[in-house]
């Protein structure tokens, strides 16, 4: 079923879904991001290597996006596409994914890819999953958990669609704030 609850729904069809209610209510979300304004801070842990890492997502009206992964930035506008070093303050004319490799995380880390990872998740699961509530951040987030060889994997969504909480045995991606006022200056 769909939940009437979601705002999201109407916005966008999301991609396949599972048949699960539990884990398509957050795939719904995570699929939806595209449209929300918002910014959202994340502190990321790299279980490989104990690697903490923090990250910024702005996404603004007319589909401009930034992402921030550390002293990375990636950023969308209108077509056009950077990849931009905040260090040497140089940037190169398209989305170069591996310059945040080495810490698991893509331009798409706070939307797209959770939602790929929730579906092969959900195909590879060994039990029922569960869903619950939670606020993360001061906002209120959809959680699913869905166990799978080797452990639980914890996906949460925010209404915008924006990933709040991910826990798996590579990766752990905490929400620490969340504003619907896009950050301009991340978009510079």
């Amino acid at each position: 079923g769909v939940s009437n609850s979601s705002s999201c729904c109407s916005c966008c069809s999301g991609g396949d879904l599972t048949g699960r209610e539990e884990i398509d209510d957050v795939l719904v979300r995570l699929d939806c991001v595209a449209p929300a304004v918002f910014t959202a801070e994340y502190t990321v842990l790299t279980r490989l290597g104990d690697n903490t890492s923090q990250a910024q997502v702005v996404q603004a009206p007319g589909g401009r996006r930034s992402i921030t992964i550390n002293d990375v930035r990636y950023l969308y506008d209108s077509g056009r596409t950077a990849t931009c070093d905040l260090v040497s303050d140089t940037c190169e004319a398209v989305i170069n994914e591996a310059r945040t490799s080495d810490v698991f995380l893509s331009s798409e880390f706070y939307a797209k890819s959770m939602a790929s990872r929730l579906r092969v998740d959900a195909d590879r699961r060994v039990g029922d999953p569960i869903a619950s509530e939670r606020t993360l951040a001061g906002e209120p987030a959809l959680c699913v958990e869905v166990p799978v060889t080797g452990g639980t994997k914890t996906y949460c969504a925010l209404e915008s669609g924006a990933i709040a909480l991910f826990d798996a045995n590579d990766l752990l991606i905490e929400l620490t704030s969340y504003s619907p006022i896009p950050d301009e200056a991340a978009l510079d």
